[in-house]
């Protein structure tokens, strides 16, 4: 651990001497943070590893928020932030001992990522394809600690990866909670852009779709999480307004359960020290329970412990860690065969959600026509669009078989994290399809 025997109770008794107020909220936040990537085949070769510690102390008092950070850490550095807040709010902080962080963690899965271009080759050529690429893969580690007066959670390690990959025809990204798929994910997307990069785009037209586990998770992160984030909510009212509202189909059930994800971003607490919890979203199409940090809990009387920061010069905000979709009774096939006619979108690059019209886009690099034998031609690009309630009202079908992974980075606001999903493939009637 990057922190071994550090001395939170010094700091939790520093916070409570800030706290003299019965609703104040105080904490202080410490992380540690390693990229280390290979810039890809054509570039050179090697790692690059960069490193980079810090940590933010913040008050809330009376609807106003002090934040001091630091891009370092130290007894020095973290009694001069407590006095920088405390030089308008007495009393004074005290001085501190222990708090300076251990040695760096050994670089681990350094092979892996520097024989990631290689792995990918091979499974080309075992998908009989061949065309340059250029591939650039991350390892993300993140060790945080939450330090406030009252909660003492253990610290939070993710580890994570990232990969984007460049053809002529376009660009391919992804997370991945390891790389033992990878390399057979990554060929089949570039594979598929390849026999796509021809494709002509498909005419307007309201057909049924069937969304890929892959694509289900994307768009069930950008209509259902985002439009149930309780800051989103509170742009068009009040968040604790939205619960009990159908929202999509009877068939659809979605929670938020972060102790659920992927083992490398596994979580038991939330960037504020808050425990997590498994937040059913929509139960039967309806909501029931809307996504919170502090802040948005205590205004609107939410469930608190979806607390995130993107980095620790930014505040803690209410957002999606781990999206789990029930699965449905529909195997692949049968979804196929109740969608001839139609489309199928296996990976989609990006969704968004204007908050004020509800209105969606969901746009993807390529699809294929569903034809009564089977796939038939392929078309790029490709935009699927309506309202958050138009879209998630007509799912009529749900796989039964779930795929776990990243669905993608999101960047709401400024704040740019990584979320994960659980999800099956999803079978839609009706939906608007044509070009971007």
């Amino acid at each position: 651990m990057a922190f071994p025997g550090f001395d939170c109770a010094r700091v939790a008794r520093a916070l409570g001497l800030l706290c003299t107020e019965a609703e104040d909220l105080a904490d202080a936040y410490f992380e540690r943070i390693e990229l280390t990537e290979t810039p890809g085949a054509q570039a050179g070769p090697g790692l690059v590893v960069r490193r980079e510690e810090g940590f933010a102390l913040r008050l809330v008092r009376g609807g106003r928020v002090w934040l001091v950070s630091r891009d370092e850490i130290g007894d020095d550095v973290v009694a001069r932030a407590f006095r920088q807040v405390a030089r308008s709010l007495p009393p004074a902080a005290p001085s501190f001992r222990g708090i300076e962080p251990g040695p760096w963690p050994e670089l681990e899965d350094a092979d892996a990522l520097l024989g990631l271009h290689g792995r990918v080759e091979h499974e080309l050529r075992q998908l009989r394809a061949g065309f340059p690429f250029r591939l650039r893969a991350r390892r993300h580690r993140r060790e945080a600690v939450v330090v406030s007066p009252r909660l003492q959670p253990d610290p939070q390690v993710e580890t994570f990866y990232s990969v984007e990959a460049d053809v002529p025809w376009g660009r391919w990204g992804g997370l991945m909670s390891d790389l033992d798929e990878a390399p057979l994910r990554i060929a089949s997307a570039l594979a598929e852009l390849f026999r796509a990069r021809d494709a002509s785009p498909p005419q307007p037209v309201r057909t049924v779709v069937v969304l890929g586990p892959a694509a289900a998770a994307v768009f069930l992160h950008e209509a259902a999480a985002h439009t149930l984030e309780a800051d989103t909510l509170a742009l068009t009212g009040r968040p604790s307004s939205a619960i009990g509202v159908r929202l999509g189909s009877e068939i659809l059930d979605v929670l938020d359960d972060p102790a659920r994800a992927p083992g490398g971003v596994r979580r038991t607490s939330d960037d504020e020290g808050m425990p997590v919890t498994r937040r059913w979203l929509l139960r039967a199409g309806v909501v029931e329970q809307p996504i919170a940090d502090r802040t948005w809990a205590d205004r609107a009387g939410l469930q608190p412990g979806a607390g995130r920061r993107s980095q620790r010069h930014r505040l803690p905000v209410p957002r999606s860690s781990h999206l789990e979709l029930l699965p449905g009774t529909f195997s692949f096939d049968e979804l196929q065969a109740g969608a001839t006619g139609g489309l199928l979108v296996q990976e989609v690059d990006r969704g968004r959600l204007d908050p004020f019209s509800g209105r969606f886009v969901l746009d993807a690099a390529s699809a294929r026509r569903i034809g009564p034998g089977g796939l038939g031609e392929r078309l790029r690009p490709v935009r699927l669009s309506g309202s958050v309630v138009e879209l998630l009202s007509a799912i009529n079908g749900i796989g039964s078989q779930v795929r776990s992974g990243g669905a993608g980075w999101c960047a709401k606001g400024g704040d740019r994290l990584p979320v994960w999903a659980t999800a099956a493939a999803l079978r839609l009637e009706g939906i608007q399809v044509g070009p971007p």
